[in-house]
């Protein structure tokens, strides 16, 4: 038999990233999110003690949900081009088939209502991305920068590349936008 607590807590959670998703931190009252997810608004403070707390949570799973689905299949790739490709093509499924969790990442990545703890170890899930532009330069595939810059600069092409994805109408027509914009990102970051 299901857990009733954490049914009402994953009520809870499935309706916050609605609701923040559509009406912002302060367009979504604690109350709006206890009473569209059937639960008492007591029910909602015994899970989280305040609304930042319930953000940070779904940032939190968010973000490993996301750095989870980067890495499928990351060990088969030999070269950095070709893993930055899969984590690039493993993005933009995760990022088209959850796009409501993407809007959140996207609404939330640099807000004051995200505590600094939960964006630094939101960003610790993400420390392969590190790993793999580091190991990049000193191979000679990947240019001489800063490899904080090189991973923001990623996560800003595949957030458009993941917005223009979604908008293509076929299967051709996204195919051709992914191959199109991963070889894109790959010729600013080759050496």
């Amino acid at each position: 038999m299901p857990d009733p607590v954490s049914d009402k807590q994953e009520a809870i959670l499935d309706t916050a990233l609605r609701l923040f998703t559509e009406r912002g931190f302060f367009g979504t009252p604690t109350s709006m999110i206890s009473k569209e997810a059937g639960v008492a608004t007591g029910t909602l403070f015994f899970y989280f003690k305040t609304k930042e707390d319930l953000i940070d949570t779904l940032y939190g799973r968010i973000k490993a949900e996301a750095a989870t689905a980067m890495c499928r299949n990351l060990e088969k790739e030999k070269t950095a081009r070709d893993r930055l490709r899969r984590i690039g093509r493993n993005a933009i499924a995760w990022g088209t088939e959850y796009p409501e969790k993407m809007k959140f990442m996207e609404q939330f990545a640099h807000s004051s209502f995200v505590s600094t703890t939960a964006q630094e170890e939101g960003m610790s899930r993400f420390l392969f991305l590190q790993d793999l532009v580091v190991d990049g330069i000193r191979e000679g595939a990947i240019r001489e920068c800063d490899p904080q810059l090189v991973i923001f600069m990623m996560a800003s092409a595949m957030s458009g590349l993941i917005a223009r994805v979604a908008s293509a109408k076929t299967k051709k027509e996204k195919d051709e936008i992914i191959s199109q914009g991963l070889d894109l990102v790959w010729s600013g970051l080759k050496a």
